[in-house]
């Protein structure tokens, strides 16, 4: 027995001398090695593992250094790994141990991603004893939002790195304003061998509710409001990953029945990606409130390494759950990889459909094809360690991600681009097929919800003086030629943002006009409108009314480009309404409504002549408080809701009558600004693509009343119960349908959007209209 343990002992002893023998021979092969100082074991159980792991995945000449075993103590990473954690904040007893934890092994360099104090410690202790630059990467908040890390080390830290860099901007900005230290983005990257090129990845499946969600829940009232919001919505949630069970508390059955599969985790990758690949979008849960103590350290500060590793794998679109204003949606907002939607079933219904619309699915997805690219981690380790050895970034791939534009057009307008709105719509119609849009808007009033241009931006606030301006835009565009610039003005901030633009570029400027805010409304000072369109070299208007008031007050020459159609959607030949609805003499609602006091006006016209309406088109207003039920149940009229354009189309040749709300241009009326010089949208859509004959409600000298009386498409009628009856019983008398059917068949392909953006811009060149189809078009009355 004795001599076998003998034998025993002599076996470990021969093992422990041949791998301190390797080891020898390793540090003699390789001699300095990089030093990579972490707070927890480097492995794929954590997003700071699995990063690290994407970075140097091919180099073992690292020696690895952490503070805590959080994961088993499994850490594989490096040639060498070692626990360093300080029983003793001494900085003798530190640097003892830190001596003599190393041994013979010496460091080239030294990159830090402090989580503890302890990370802290050692790296300014191993900085302290070979003097070799040091990079520190932020990638959690540890002293902004949470006190883990004490401000004088984290400041010690960040004045003896020789380069810092930051995994979110909300990050580097906020660490540059504590300690007046430049802190560079770098983004987390996602692996160089699923990354496609030339190929945009789309669902092979098409489930268009199939969302997924990957990784680690921060906070269980995240998980708990998104099962909330989710749970009524049929919406199928895959979820992948290793979450903390220990804290993060759920029912794997009950959990399913919220409409959200908990599928573990896949240690293979090319698994998940093969997974993600069959969705049609992902969830980002995150802090509802980041004015609430809610993680807010990783909510405000920390940008989930899944966000890039789901775009430049599976192209998916993301639908961020929480507020805007936390570094995930902000990150997705900047890139327009999705929507940001709050914890609440009827908003993330409306934001889960906009998603997987089919358009708006090609569009962001083959936004993120070409941004994929930009964050592959093929080479960023030899990119971290050149731009440490020059103490700043090797280029400004990071600094400027996405914002790289040649031939830029720059596009100014006061809210989101989308299809919630008539402006919105008009310009994604009339500017979309233009390459290199860069958008830029003073506001969001829809959600956030824009799906336009390679590259937007948003205004943090309203409110901007000519100086801010200038600022913004020459930080904007500063490595973007810009070509040229177009502005829709609503507010003060587009006229100055525009100025700026023209002032620093000397490009051509050109101002589109389609709601007035300076000769009714008089929200734009008159100095600052002259001065701005004395600067555009192009100026156009959407009607008559509005063209001959603006030259009439400032004696400058404006064109007409009314509110044009999709060619697709323009009717080549006469509808017919549907026989159930014209016997009944049902009519269709379309588009907005902008006051409270058209909309009680409308209703008791409505109820009044007992008739009844289909209203396409946003219902949200504050004013608004009753739901789509009871609207229909007290005011004879049906709300819809907002859908796409080819659904409009088809719906609207079905009705014998199109109703468009205006206003009455006397002591009734509480928006005369869009009463006598707005023109809507809507009317010229229903004429073109469906024949509809239109009633305005309102005054005939209002400039709707006047386009359909131009035109001979519809009748105006009062804010009143036997009015609005007669004009019903007028226009579907079958004689007069079909007349005025043929009336707008007659002009519907002169409205025709069909390469309107080229005809813009060659105009702008200009300085005048290429042809002169809009000017006829509006010379000629319609008869017969």
């Amino acid at each position: 027995m004795l001599l076998q343990s003998i034998e025993h002992q002599q076996n470990e002893l021969r093992q422990r001398l041949k791998l301190a023998i390797e080891d020898v021979k390793i540090i003699q092969q390789f001699g300095d090695y990089d030093f990579i100082i972490s707070h927890a074991e480097v492995n794929h159980r954590h997003g700071v593992g699995v990063l690290l792991k994407r970075i140097f995945r091919d180099d073992q000449n690292i020696v690895s250094i952490r503070s805590h075993n959080l994961y088993d103590g499994k850490d594989n990473f490096g040639n060498f790994n070692f626990l360093i954690h300080h029983k003793s904040y001494n900085l003798s007893t530190i640097y003892e141990q830190v001596r003599s934890t190393l041994g013979s092994l010496k460091p080239k360099r030294i990159l830090c991603i402090p989580y503890f104090l302890d990370d802290i410690l050692t790296t300014l202790a191993i900085k302290e004893m070979f003097d070799v630059p040091l990079c520190t990467y932020l990638m959690d908040d540890q002293n902004i939002y949470v006190n883990e890390i004490p401000d004088n080390s984290m400041a010690q830290l960040l004045d003896k790195s020789d380069l810092c860099l930051g995994i979110s901007r909300n990050l580097c900005q906020a660490y540059q304003q504590k300690y007046h230290k430049k802190i560079y983005f770098v983004p987390p990257v996602a692996p160089q061998q699923f990354i496609v090129k030339n190929t945009i990845i789309f669902p092979s499946s098409r489930q268009k509710k199939h969302g997924v969600l990957i990784g680690n829940i921060w906070s269980q009232t995240w998980l708990d409001r998104l099962r909330e919001t989710v749970r009524t919505s049929g919406v199928k949630i895959d979820w992948y990953g290793n979450p903390h069970r220990e804290w993060l508390k759920f029912e794997e059955t009950e959990l399913a029945q919220d409409g959200i599969t908990f599928q573990g985790y896949l240690e293979n990758e090319a698994d998940l990606v093969a997974k993600l690949r069959e969705a049609s979008f992902a969830i980002i849960p995150t802090a509802d409130n980041i004015t609430a103590n809610d993680r807010l350290e990783i909510a405000k500060l920390s940008l989930p390494s899944r966000i890039p590793f789901l775009v430049a794998t599976a192209h998916l679109p993301l639908l961020v759950m929480g507020d805007k204003d936390t570094a995930a949606a902000q990150f997705v907002q900047d890139f327009q990889l999705g929507v940001v939607c709050r914890y609440n079933s009827g908003e993330f219904a409306e934001k889960l459909s906009w998603i997987i619309d089919e358009e708006n699915q090609r569009s962001i997805r083959n936004r993120v094809s070409k941004l994929a690219q930009s964050l592959s981690s093929q080479g960023i380790k030899d990119w971290i360690w050149d731009s440490l050895a020059q103490k700043s970034p090797q280029d400004n791939r990071f600094e400027k991600l996405g914002q790289f534009l040649n031939d830029a057009t720059v596009i100014l307008t006061h809210n989101e681009v989308n299809q919630k709105h008539g402006t919105g719509a008009l310009v994604k119609r009339i500017i979309a097929d233009t390459p290199n849009i860069y958008s830029i808007r003073s506001d969001n009033h829809y959600g956030g919800i824009h799906n336009f241009g390679e590259i937007s931006y948003c205004l943090p606030q309203k409110g901007i003086s000519r100086i801010e301006a200038f600022k913004i835009i020459l930080t904007l565009l500063e490595d973007i030629e810009v070509k040229q610039a177009f502005c829709v003005p609503y507010y003060t901030d587009d006229l100055y943002l525009s100025i700026a633009v023209k002032e620093l570029f000397n490009v051509p400027l050109g101002v589109y006009i389609m709601d007035d805010q300076n000769i009714v409304a008089k929200n734009i000072p008159d100095d600052l409108m002259r001065e701005f369109l004395s600067k555009c070299s192009f100026r156009l208007a959407t009607h008559p009314e509005l063209r001959d008031a603006y030259e009439e007050k400032y004696a400058m020459s404006f064109y007409l480009l009314p509110a044009v159609v999709p060619d697709n959607l323009i009717s080549r030949n006469i509808t017919t309404p549907d026989k159930k609805l014209f016997h009944i003499k049902t009519g269709a609602l379309i588009g907005s409504i902008w006051s409270n006091t058209w909309f009680q006006m409308l209703t008791d016209t409505v109820k009044g002549a007992n008739l009844h309406l289909d209203w396409y088109g946003n219902y949200n207003y504050h004013w608004l408080t009753e739901s789509p039920s009871e609207i229909s149940e007290k005011r004879n009229i049906t709300p819809y809701g907002v859908v796409d354009e080819i659904t409009l189309a088809e719906k609207l040749k079905q009705y014998p009558y199109v109703v468009v709300p205006t206003g009455t241009l006397d002591e009734r009326d509480d928006r005369a600004e869009l009463s006598i010089l707005s023109l809507p949208g809507r009317i010229i859509f229903a004429m073109a693509s469906s024949h509809t004959p239109v009633i305005i409600l309102g005054s005939e000298k209002t400039s709707a009343g006047a386009f359909i009386q131009r035109f001979g498409i519809g009748v105006v009628c009062d804010y009143n119960p036997q009015s609005f009856k007669e004009a019903v019983d007028y226009v579907t008398q079958p004689d007069i349908q079909k007349q005025m059917r043929h009336r707008a068949f007659q002009v519907a392909q002169a409205f025709s959007g069909v390469d309107i953006n080229n005809w813009i811009w060659q105009s702008l060149e200009k300085g005048k209209p290429s042809d002169d189809k809009f000017e006829k078009l509006f010379m000629t009355k319609i008869n017969n």
